[in-house]
């Protein structure tokens, strides 16, 4: 399995304080069966060459400890973007290890910014490939699951969290993403991990739910072969998607334009 939205950097952001916690959480992952992991620290405010920097210095160093501890895990380097943070594409971290193509973003947990429409619009006339992370912890969206629709229809992928399909972020989360996963809107699972404890980097718990409830090519797709393809920048292929229930259409103007 790969991982593509990790936080294992240490002292960057939420995620791990010490590299005794970074080192435990890839041990931990490499246990379960993941066998590669983009780095995705949260870029909440300004993406600027200092940040690119920081970044890539902790990352150079975490490649360094895990070949002399002899972690048979890859590595690439990436960014959780926030919508509405200061960024630019040219960045080296704009895009999961730089190919220039797929970005992770969030939204804040409880909106959809006015601007978020206008900012995805515009990546994707850019051609960029926007991942859109944990849409299902969004308090809009779990209110009006067909944004989720919407986003998937305009070209987003969609990255849901491990913990989410397991239960870890509640029931009301985990019935959110079973009707994503029944309509097809799901393109990865991610872990999402930041600590050794409690936000873990365990993927096989959901691999296991999801094989057994949507089947095995389902779940190689969304653990292994999507993730491969969006680190080396390749094409994934998508399907047409049904609205749950009765659909509005209330993101359409913003595309049409």
């Amino acid at each position: 399995m790969i991982d593509i939205h990790t936080h294992l950097l240490p002292g960057i952001d939420d995620g791990p304080i010490t590299w005794d916690e970074t080192m435990a959480m890839l041990k931990q992952g490499v246990d379960d069966g993941i066998t590669g992991a983009v780095c995705t620290s949260h870029v909440l405010n300004r993406l600027d060459a200092a940040f690119e920097k920081q970044l890539t210095d902790k990352f150079q160093e975490l490649k360094k400890r895990v070949e002399k501890e002899n972690i048979n895990v890859a590595l690439w380097l990436g960014a959780e973007i926030h919508i509405q943070s200061d960024f630019h594409l040219n960045s080296p971290l704009a895009t999961l290890n730089n190919n220039g193509k797929y970005m992770l973003i969030e939204l804040p947990l409880s909106e959809v910014p006015e601007n978020a429409t206008e900012t995805i619009f515009q990546l994707c006339l850019d051609g960029i490939v926007p991942i859109l992370a944990h849409p299902e912890r969004n308090g809009i969206i779990a209110q009006r699951p067909n944004w989720a629709y919407e986003f998937a229809q305009r070209g987003l992928l969609l990255q849901i969290n491990a913990g989410s399909v397991t239960g870890y972020f509640g029931k009301r989360t985990k019935r959110l993403v079973y009707q994503f996963l029944d309509q097809g809107y799901v393109h990865f699972v991610a872990s999402d991990c930041h600590n050794p404890k409690g936000r873990t980097m365990i993927l096989s718990k959901a691999y296991k739910i999801i094989e057994k409830k949507w089947g095995k090519q389902t779940a190689k797709r969304l653990f292994i072969e999507n993730p491969q393809k969006a680190i080396a920048g390749q094409e994934i292929r998508t399907t047409e998607y049904e609205p749950l229930g009765e659909f509005s259409g209330f993101l359409s103007k913003f595309f049409r334009r």
